[in-house]
């Protein structure tokens, strides 16, 4: 029997244009199949948290970055998938970057300008789902002039 899980994740986005856009990974450092790759920070929801407190909770403990409560983290999209003997219901937040220099060693700075194929074999597969979907999404903001709903939602 698969064990259910649901887990929040946070994407720091920058630079963001119709064509690209960056974003901050960190490499998984727990044991198990995903060691050494680039992956979000983010973690299980915790009973009586709210996918966001979540969020914000996991990005402090893995990171020590305190997203300040004003701050948006837009909800981008959910995404079910399977590993293993987990079934994970995932919430993606969004969250605009700021220079994070003091976490330098801990963060990798991705730019994204086409599939995330030539990431292969250095992110998790379900992020090449995630990472192309805020693509296309990104992409159909700026085609419709609406770009900075992104934070607005």
């Amino acid at each position: 029997m698969k064990k259910n899980l649901t887990v929040s994740i946070a994407i720091f986005i920058k630079d963001i244009t119709a064509e690209s856009f960056k974003i901050w990974t960190q490499v998984r450092t727990e044991a198990g199949p995903l060691y050494g790759m680039l992956e979000f920070p983010g973690g299980k929801i915790e009973p009586g948290e709210t996918p966001e407190e979540a969020c914000r909770r996991e990005v402090l403990e893995e990171v020590e970055l305190a997203i300040p409560v004003q701050e948006k983290l837009v909800l981008f999209k959910y995404q079910d998938y399977s590993v293993e003997n987990k079934n994970i219901c995932l919430f993606v937040f969004i969250s605009k970057f700021r220079e994070l220099e003091e976490h330098r060693g801990q963060w990798h700075e991705i730019t994204y300008t086409q599939k995330s194929d030539y990431l292969q074999g250095k992110i998790p597969p379900i992020n090449h789902v995630i990472i192309d979907d805020l693509a296309v999404y990104i992409k159909s903001q700026h085609e419709a002039g609406l770009q900075d709903l992104i934070w607005q939602q």
